[in-house]
């Protein structure tokens, strides 16, 4: 292309260079003819002046013979001058032929003036005036024969000089206008093509822009040519760098953004301007408080705090706008109203011209409640620790006391009414060593003895030893039905038997002690595929458990019985989870509750795994 122009300046310069010249050309040509025409004018003009100073002269000799004649000072200036104008006519020609023309011409001018001269002298006869005045008459009338002929041919030539100048004119005046019309439409010609050859490449380009500028990223530059092609090859290569930049990107922002989906803890942009306007929340934040996230984008997160946890908020963005990372624990409220702790960290959020509040929420309630676990398990090690003590100082003079209590039922003497303290007496002795074997074991539960166990063995053998118990046995209204539903082919799991019975006997004696007014007692078992466990269920038809009480249940001495020690569901959840298991209670649709255990079959392995 840069070829291309230079051609194209050089052939513009070069034309321009041979238009001026023939413009030149032209006006001198055209001025040199008007030259000649105006020399031939002046040429005629100075004749026809000659032939008005010979007439003057002529007109002065004939003034001689009236009576007022002409002045011979007079009548010789008048010669002079002829004399004059006929010299100066030889200024005007070169030729040869001419010359010799002008120079008769001239001495026959100086001999009319001499003949006039003598014509007007005052010396000399009236017959030799005379004389002299005819001889100049004479040459008065053949300088005017002669300057007649000149003055025609000249007018004849002047005519057609004349002629030929304005056919002349005309012709260079219509070459004028066809040289600059010519170069005019050359111009405009060179234009066009000059406009056509910048102007398509750069709609093309403009073109290409715009349509990268719409996103169509894979739009490629063809068919340019010169330095077009190469700035066409630069920008396809700028198009595939933008397109790789903007994957990259997209990339990166899909990254984040499913780090920022995916994330576990709520995560906020917060408005600085208006602070505390929820601008951006990811899904973890709406499954945490109940809410859309549609729904949180319209609320500030002062909203998702209690009424004591909002109270320093204000404080906290004042330091977070001062450049500080804030850590707080403060308590959130859901959409139902609950609360629960939440662990927050917020900070500015510098990203350019833009400056947002960026804050990081964990919800703490499993923390919060390990925590708590964690020192109620301190707490019940050394409560255990404690009760193991006390009971063994308690156990040797326990014994002693009852010992001698019961020497004492021998003595003959005893009345009837202190038999009967006695006997409550034993009893409530009884009691507490039941107690303290419960603390013991609470305190220090045996080791599992495991072996392969079939549930619903054990299931059968502790059933048939709770039917058989005394206060089992009941008939009539108040009677308790047991309805099994026990799987087939259940698989064998690694257990300790014993302990095993010891977790369906307190879980049964609870389903009766539920119902005294009688009710029924039902046992599913059944093998979970998906968790490789096998299910127990115990369920009752009772009046079910409190509200209040249930996250108690397993608490160790909390019992809703009057004489309960609060230790056996306690001691049957920590049997269930030596087994590798778990266990929880919930309330029943109709009536009652039902306790679902699950134990592994592979017992053993996670046992020694954990």
């Amino acid at each position: 292309m840069k070829k291309k122009i230079i051609i194209a300046v050089s052939v513009t310069c070069l034309l321009a260079f041979i238009g001026a010249a023939v413009l030149v050309a032209m006006i001198n040509y055209s001025t040199l003819n008007f030259n000649k025409l105006i020399k031939l004018h002046q040429v005629e003009i100075l004749r026809q002046h000659l032939l008005l100073d010979i007439r003057r002269v002529e007109a002065d000799l004939y003034s001689q013979s009236t009576e007022r004649p002409e002045s011979s000072d007079a009548v010789k200036k008048h010669v002079l001058d002829m004399e004059n104008t006929a010299k100066s006519c030889f200024g005007c020609h070169h030729a040869e032929s001419v010359l010799r023309r002008f120079r008769e011409l001239n001495r026959q001018v100086d001999q009319y003036g001499h003949a006039a001269t003598r014509a007007m002298a005052r010396q000399g006869s009236a017959r030799g005036r005379e004389e002299a005045q005819k001889q100049a008459n004479i040459i008065s009338e053949s300088l005017a024969d002669t300057l007649d002929t000149m003055i025609v041919l000249t007018t004849k030539r002047l005519n057609e000089q004349t002629e030929r100048t304005f056919h002349d004119e005309q012709l260079t005046e219509m070459l004028l206008i066809i040289v600059v019309v010519a170069g005019l439409l050359l111009l405009v010609a060179l234009g066009v093509v000059a406009t056509r050859s910048l102007t398509k490449p750069i709609t093309v380009l403009l073109d290409a822009t715009r349509k990268l500028q719409g996103g169509e990223l894979n739009y490629r530059i063809v068919g340019l040519r010169d330095e077009f092609a190469e700035l066409a090859v630069a920008f396809n290569d700028m198009a595939l760098s933008l397109k790789e930049h903007v994957r990259a990107i997209e990339e990166s922002e899909a990254r984040y953004r499913h780090l920022f989906e995916s994330a576990a803890d709520a995560i906020y942009l917060l408005d600085v301007e208006q602070p505390g306007r929820i601008l951006q929340v990811n899904q973890a934040a709406a499954t945490m408080h109940g809410y859309s996230v549609q729904e949180l984008m319209t609320m500030n997160i002062q909203d998702l705090l209690t009424p004591d946890s909002a109270l320093g908020l204000p404080v906290r963005i004042e330091r977070i706008l001062a450049g500080q990372w804030v850590r707080a624990e403060v308590n959130h409220r859901r959409k139902d109203g609950s609360t629960f702790p939440v662990e927050i960290g917020a900070g500015l959020f510098d990203a350019g011209t833009h400056k947002w509040i960026l804050a990081i929420d964990r919800d703490i309630s499993a923390r919060k409640l390990a925590e708590e676990a964690l020192q109620r398990a301190q707490q019940i090690r050394v409560s255990g620790e404690l009760a193991t003590g006390i009971a063994h100082e308690i156990k040797n003079p326990l014994a002693g006391i009852k010992l001698t209590i019961q020497m004492l039922l021998e003595e003959k003497c005893l009345s009837t009414d202190n038999r009967v303290v006695i006997h409550k007496m034993i009893a409530e002795i009884k009691r507490i060593e039941y107690l303290m074997k419960g603390l013991l074991k609470f305190a220090k539960p045996p080791q599992p003895q495991l072996a392969a166990t079939d549930v619903n063995a054990v299931l059968e053998t502790v059933t048939s030893l709770v039917l058989c118990d005394r206060e089992c046995l009941r008939e009539g209204p108040r009677a308790i039905r047991v309805v099994k539903d026990l799987a087939e082919r259940l698989p064998e799991i690694l257990a300790d038997p014993m302990q095993l019975q010891q977790v369906f006997m307190n879980l049964l004696l609870n389903a009766v002690e539920a119902m005294p007014e009688g009710g029924v007692i039902t046992l599913t078992t059944s093998f979970d595929r998906a968790l490789d466990a096998v299910q127990i269920d115990i369920s009752d038809t009772g009046p079910g458990i409190n509200a209040s009480a249930m996250n108690q249940l397993f608490t160790p001495f909390f019992t809703t019985k009057p004489k309960g020690t609060g230790l056996g569901l306690a001691i049957t959840k920590r049997l269930v989870e030596a087994h590798g298991g778990g266990i929880r209670i919930e309330n029943n649709r109709e009536s009652g509750a039902t306790v679902k255990i699950s134990l592994p079959s592979m017992a053993e392995k996670r046992m020694t795994a954990s």
